[in-house]
This record gives structure tokens, C-alpha cells and sequence, in this order.
């Protein structure tokens, strides 16, 4: 069961890669502020939940997510500053 946890966590770990691969090569972010303000803020609490527990895995995908996001929020303030 620990294996499928693993493999879960690597998988919503990584699946904000694409996203933000199009966003780096299109210079601004295309998710909306909403989706991208609340999957940031999850992920900042999971990580409060993460160290709480102690759970290493747990951990690595949120703040892999939260640096994913990060770039994401980066372009999206960016070309709002343009307007």
C-alpha cells in the first residue's frame, strides 16, 4: 500500500509540470486566479500538515508543488503588471 501512496504522490507531484513548461514558454500563465490562489494556499497548508506528520514523501509533493506554482504565479503577476 506505502508503494501506491509513493507512486500517487510522484504522479500529483509532477502533474503541474505541463502547465507550467507552457507557461515558461508562453511567458504568461493561463490558469485563472482562482485555481491558481487556491492550489497554492492548499498546498502552503498541507505542507503545515506535512511537517506536522512528519511525512517525507507528503512533503516532497507539496513543496515541489509549491515551487511549480510559484513560477505559475510569477508569470500571471508579471503580465498583470503589463496592462
Amino acid at each position: 500500500m506505502n508503494t501506491i501512496g509513493l507512486i500517487g504522490s510522484l504522479l500529483l507531484a509532477l502533474s503541474g509540470i505541463p502547465e507550467m513548461i507552457r507557461t515558461i514558454r508562453d511567458k504568461r500563465c493561463h490558469v485563472g486566479w482562482g485555481l491558481l490562489l487556491m492550489w497554492f494556499f492548499g498546498e502552503l497548508l498541507c505542507v503545515v500538515y506535512g511537517l506536522q506528520l512528519g511525512e517525507i514523501p507528503l512533503l516532497i509533493n507539496y513543496l515541489f508543488n509549491v515551487v511549480i506554482i510559484s513560477v505559475m504565479l510569477f508569470y500571471k503577476i508579471k503580465t498583470q503588471l503589463k496592462k
